[in-house]
Formats: structure tokens, sequence, C-alpha cells
């Protein structure tokens, strides 16, 4: 067996010919081989260098590390991949000390790109591909009422329905019918329409691959009212219909009080178990209590990254940060964000063993006051944290967290408290 990575495996590539090598010749395997092949201005040359990379040691794993500040932004995002699959603990440290967030896997891992029908699936290891399944409504309208005014439909609302179904599952079908849709591991789905959901989850066998969706609302503005923009459905059965699922992220309104025919109630989920969700990331401007309780119920013994935007749907925190901690064993990021509770969040956070596990606790854009710095800041355990972020809330005097040594994010800050309503509530 060949030990030394400077030379030729089996089935690395040599320059020189189909024969063995002359002396003369230019060995392309090896880890010199994946260094040469990382300097290649093709973007899939450098991807297939950085999976074979780490198979060369700690030689092979620094090549990766290296590729972290020195790469294009696709080969960086596919490089933190590698590394939180890969790259133990050495790997995991060096997400945390280039990115604390490059260290979880979320949706950024993959470089966002709306999909083409001309063009097609390329690149799925590296690409989270975007489709917008939004419907032109006014138009819609228009042909349902003329529809329904010539009698050959029973009611707006069933017309409605069946051209909303009919036109989504036509362009969901167009997607699908790509030759390499089983390779996919990425997709944002974008404004699903209500009878979608039902759809997605019969399209699993061909979208056996996938590992992180992103569902709901594409615009990412923490300030837009999302009430339009309706989360509805149970999505335990996406859970379930995608085994493989590492990332679930959606945005949008839960709000169940606002009840629409045409689009059902409010977020939920209901008791199921997965074991390869890592990410759980929920915006919304209002997450009523009874959801936010379905999912600290949910058996998701893998969990690293949970983020919850709560609004004034209430967070109670006496009973919750409890069981988050029971539930969710491998939880290292928390972001309870949003939040009209955030100074009980942080009461019951100093007062649970889970602040000793956690690497970034996220409370921003809450209305976090000076009591609930306090907390923090009588709690030896938060020093551990690696990344605090108390952004966007009504702490009047910062300057106190200069004591704390774990990083630190304090602004901007929004004024005194009253002074506005959290940031998705608004």
């Amino acid at each position: 067996m060949n030990n030394n990575p400077n030379q030729p495996r089996e089935f690395d590539a040599v320059l020189g010919g189909e024969a063995p090598p002359p002396a003369s010749g230019v060995v392309l395997g090896g880890i010199e081989g994946v260094k040469s092949r990382l300097k290649s201005l093709v973007v899939e040359v450098q991807v297939a260098a950085l999976s074979e990379a780490l198979n060369y040691g700690d030689d092979g794993l620094d090549l990766v590390i290296n590729t972290l500040t020195d790469s294009s932004e696709q080969v960086q995002r596919f490089a933190a991949k590698l590394l939180k699959q890969r790259g133990g603990d050495k790997g995991k440290q060096a997400l945390l000390n280039s990115d604390p967030y490059l260290a979880f896997t979320i949706m950024t891992d993959w470089l966002v790109e709306e999909f083409n029908s001309e063009v097609g699936i390329k690149n799925p290891e590296i690409t989270a591909y975007s489709l917008n399944l939004q419907l032109d409504w006014p138009p819609l309208y228009a042909k349902v009422r003329l529809i329904v005014k010539s009698g050959s439909a029973p009611s707006f609302r069933a017309e409605t329905q069946r051209l909303d179904r009919e036109q989504t599952t036509k362009k969901f079908q167009a997607f699908l019918y790509n030759p390499q849709i089983h390779e996919i591991q990425a997709l944002h789905c974008h404004y699903p329409s209500h009878c979608f959901i039902d759809i997605f989850i019969e399209a699993k066998n061909q979208l056996s691959n996938l590992k992180a969706l992103f569902w709901g609302d594409p615009q990412d503005d923490p300030y837009k009212d999302t009430s339009r923009d309706k989360l509805t459905r149970n999505m335990s059965l996406v859970l379930e219909a995608y085994p493989n699922l590492e990332v679930l992220h959606i945005r949008g309104n839960a709000d169940g009080d606002n009840y629409d025919p045409f689009e059902g109630s409010c977020l939920s989920f209901t008791l199921v178990e997965h074991h390869h969700l890592k990410t759980l990331i929920i915006e919304t401007s209002y997450l009523p209590i009874s959801t936010v309780n379905e999912i600290v119920n949910l058996n998701l013994p893998n969990l690293e990254y949970l983020e919850l935007w709560t609004g004034n749907g209430g967070f109670d925190a006496v009973s919750l940060i409890p069981k988050i901690s029971e539930q969710f064993p491998k939880l290292q990021y928390l972001g309870i964000r949003s939040c009209e509770d955030a100074d009980e969040v942080a009461k019951a956070l100093v007062n649970s063993p889970l602040i000793e596990r956690l690497k970034i606790l996220d409370l921003s854009m809450g209305e976090m006051t000076n009591e609930g710095v306090e907390y923090l800041l009588n709690c030896p355990a938060v020093n551990q944290l690696h990344t605090l972020n108390l952004s966007m809330n009504y702490i009047s005097n910062t300057e106190v967290l200069d004591q704390l040594v774990c990083h630190v994010i304090a602004e901007p800050q929004d004024g005194e408290y009253g002074d506005r309503y959290s940031a998705l509530h608004e």
C-alpha cells in the first residue's frame, strides 16, 4: 500500500501518458496534485480537489481550512460543508475562528441560483436552486370570475383552488423533469400555495438527495411585514417525507388568528422523529405559543441550530428553556429573536445547563432591557460562548457588556423601551 501522500494513488490522474509516467513526467496525483487543482480557475475542478484533499490527513485538512479565506465564495462554502462533515474538532474550530455561523449547516452553505429550465441543474453540490411558485393572482382571479359567471365552475373558491393547483403543478413538474433532479441537495421554494405541500411531498422520490429546504417568503428583510405570506399546514409532513433533510428554514406569517379559507390555518408541527435534521429556522412576525410548544416537543436528537422569531406570540421561557435543553442534546446555537420576553429568556437561560454548551446565543431584535443584561453579566457560563448577539434591543448601557470575554454584538440598539415594537411585528 502506498502511504506517501506525495505519490499518486491507484485512481489519481498523472501527466505524461497513459503508461506509467517516465522519470520526467509531472505527477498530478497525491497532495501535490490536489494543490495544483486548487489553483484552477474552474470551480468544478477546485470542488473535486477539495473533496479529495481530506483523504491526505492533516496536510489535506489544512488545505481545506486555508480555502476558507483564499478562494471564491462558491468554493469557500463547499469547503465549510466539508469541514462540518469530515473536519473533526480541528475543522469545527477553524470554522468558528473564521466565522462562527460557518460552523453550522444552514442555507448559505449553498449559493442560491434561480432555476432556469434551459440551463438545467449544474453543480448541485454547491448550488441551492430557487423555485418561484408564486402565481400571478390578479389575472387568475379575473379568469376565475369569467369561468364562474359562465356557469362552468361550481364556485369562485373551488375554481380558484383548481387553477391554483393546476398552475403550481405545471411549474413544479417542469422542474422535476430535469434529468439531474435526483442530485439536488438544496432548494428554495418561494411563496408556496396552500396546495403545494402535497405536490412537494409527492416528489420525495425524485428529490431523495435533498438536504436543505427553504420554504416561504424570499425577501430577507427583518422589517418586512410578512403577514401576507402565510405559512400553512403541518410541516412535520415534510420532515416525514424527507428523512435526509438537514436544514429546514421557514419564513412567513404563522398567525392562525386570521384564518383564510384559501390558505388554511396556521403553521403547525405534529410529533415526529427525525435523525438527520441539524438546523431549524422559523422567521415569522408572530409565532403562536402553541406552535412553539409543538416545535420543542419534536424528537430531533441531532439538532444543532434552533432559531425562532417569536414576535409577540409569547414565549414561556420558564417552561420552554428546560424543555429545549432536554429535547435537543446537541444544540449549540440558540436564537430567540424578535421576542417580547427577551429579559425572561435571559433569566431562564442563566439558570439552565443549556448555556454551558451553547456556542452562539442570539437574542437580537427583541425587547431586552438592562435587566436582561444583568442576568447575563452575573452568569460566568456566558463567557464560554463564542458569540452573544444582543443587537436591536432596548439596552441603554451597552458599555457594561465589555466585561464579557466572549464576542458580543451589541450595536445598534433601538432607543428607550416602548419606542418600538419587536422588529417583525412593527
